[in-house]
């Protein structure tokens, strides 16, 4: 790619590099169910540290994003997501309205990522979850209205309260 061409950088946070590589391993794990999380994190290392970067370099991610990335939420999202993927699945899927299995792997893998976080990160508001979902979803897929709309759905779900409080007081504001 010449200079020309790259995707601009932007500076990231090292918790959106961990929802990125980690976004790639559950990729990976989608495409190969037998691997453990650790497995998944190794072959990501791997890969990144490669010379010719690969697909890797072409997702716009170097050895520095690597090594800038939070380590513990990207080894926390992998296990999670490789350990509980039944409940995970279970949590997401009456909201998707077709074959889970005719959903692109990007966007299943977002969904995966999101509705973890949303089941096992409550310290993080469900807002910056699903705007990080939907930051994965226009970067590497094309379904950000698609993820954006299920995610939302799990939150209401999953975190009923929080999100109830959410919506009443936007309401208010939009009242006044």
């Amino acid at each position: 790619m010449t200079e020309a061409h790259k995707p601009s950088r932007q500076a990231h946070s090292p918790r959106r590099l961990a929802r990125v590589f980690a976004l790639l391993g559950v990729y990976e794990w989608i495409a190969n169910p037998e691997l453990s999380a650790e497995k998944i994190e190794q072959g990501l290392r791997a890969l990144i540290e490669e010379e010719d970067g690969g697909p890797v370099e072409d997702a716009g991610l170097t050895v520095e994003d690597w090594s800038r990335a939070d380590r513990e939420l990207l080894a926390t999202l992998l296990s999670g997501v490789v350990c509980e993927h039944a409940a995970i699945e279970a949590a997401f899927a009456p909201f998707v309205d077709r074959d889970l299995k005719r959903v692109s792997l990007v966007e299943r893998s977002i969904l995966f990522l999101g509705t973890f976080e949303l089941m096992r990160a409550p310290e993080t508001p469900y807002r910056v979850v699903l705007n990080e979902a939907i930051e994965l979803a226009k970067r590497f897929g094309s379904g950000y209205r698609f993820t954006n709309a299920v995610l939302e759905r799990v939150a209401e779900k999953v975190r009923e309260t929080e999100f109830k409080a959410d919506h009443a007081e936007k309401a208010q504001k939009d009242a006044k």
